[in-house]
């Protein structure tokens, strides 16, 4: 089994006591910590449409789900002032850090980026990219690079790192760091990679369309961009909706369709986009939705597939990732 098919535990990554609360503090944070007078009404993230099939409160920000391509977003939302005061002081993106990543930062490694290493190299093979200069969007304190260059000796490594602290960590690694934003970056044409990398960061952007064109500048022509994020056409996201707990404002602003996620990037230049879903905890998160007695309306159907051993729902989630229907995605762009 290679190691991107492994097993993953949801307990593993998101240990229930430490993550139910951060969900607290989350909820907190959407309630009391912004104005909402700075709030702004913002078009569908992907498609641009104005039209709404239908919405719905969480913790008093409402989600909107796009008539024209399916993506649900947050609007109103919060002004790119807000956003970023949030990610600096909020108290849940603190515990965040300091408490969910550092107790799962070895079991991460082991199931997300040692595997996510493994699989960009695989696209990157059958794309026929050969990239020596890298750049990861949100490198944080430069662990992926820092993998990356232990298979690559031969790559230059580059970060995109707002944060003081991560992007001091990155320059002890010797990892040229922008100490900036992206669409900062994109602006001041320094930054650029023949392979630009960037992992969970499109659900939290306060405009996805900015974001989209800055991604497309900072990478070299010819070059490819490989990205991962939440999307809204995932399994656990259709069946538990409201209920689940991925929507969560105020730090998942957009899940985009996978219609609306092709043209967001083909929008911003990209020749071609390409959109698949390697999923493998979409089954285990209704499972514990489910014992946590957060109960979706569920059809017979539903109910006998869930209850079916281990063999028949590790078959489902394979047919999930399999047919882009798990709500990890990953996309591909080429320049």
């Amino acid at each position: 089994m290679s190691k991107q098919n492994a097993a993953i535990k949801e307990e593993e990554i998101r240990p229930e006591d430490v993550f139910s609360e951060f969900m607290r503090l989350s909820a907190h944070d959407a309630e009391n910590f912004f104005d909402k007078s700075k709030f702004v009404e913002v078009n569908c993230p992907g498609c641009a449409s104005s039209e709404i099939k239908s919405k719905f409160k969480k913790n008093t920000f409402t989600y909107n789900n796009c008539e024209e391509c399916g993506s649900i977003y947050v609007s109103p939302r919060p002004d790119l002032s807000e956003l970023i005061r949030y990610y600096s002081v909020g108290k849940s993106q603190s515990f965040w850090a300091e408490e969910v990543l550092k107790k799962t930062g070895e079991k991460r490694k082991e199931s997300i980026m040692l595997p996510n290493i493994t699989r960009i190299e695989e696209v990157i093979e059958k794309t026929g990219h050969k990239p020596k200069r890298v750049l990861d969007i949100g490198s944080a304190n430069g662990a992926f690079l820092t993998e990356w260059k232990k298979r690559h000796p031969e790559a230059e490594l580059h970060g995109i790192e707002p944060g003081q602290d991560a992007a001091r960590q990155c320059r002890e690694l010797g990892i040229e760091v922008y100490e900036s934003s992206v669409e900062d970056e994109a602006e001041q044409g320094d930054a650029q990679g023949d392979l630009v990398t960037c992992f969970e960061v499109i659900e939290h952007v306060q405009d996805p369309e900015l974001f989209a064109k800055a991604v497309y500048k900072v990478t070299a022509p010819g070059g490819v961009a490989i990205m991962s994020c939440l999307g809204a056409d995932g399994f656990d996201i259709q069946l538990l909706w409201e209920k689940s707990r991925s929507l969560q404002p105020p730090y998942h602003l957009n899940f985009l369709s996978h219609k609306g996620m092709t043209e967001l990037f083909s929008k911003a230049g990209f020749k071609e986009v390409s959109i698949f879903t390697p999923g493998r905890l979409d089954v285990q998160i209704v499972q514990k939705s489910i014992e946590r007695g957060v109960v979706p309306e569920l059809s017979r159907f539903e109910e006998l597939l869930l209850s079916r051993g281990e063999e028949t729902l590790a078959a489902f989630q394979k047919f999930l990732a399999d047919h882009c229907l798990s709500s990890h995605v990953w996309i591909v762009c080429e320049r």
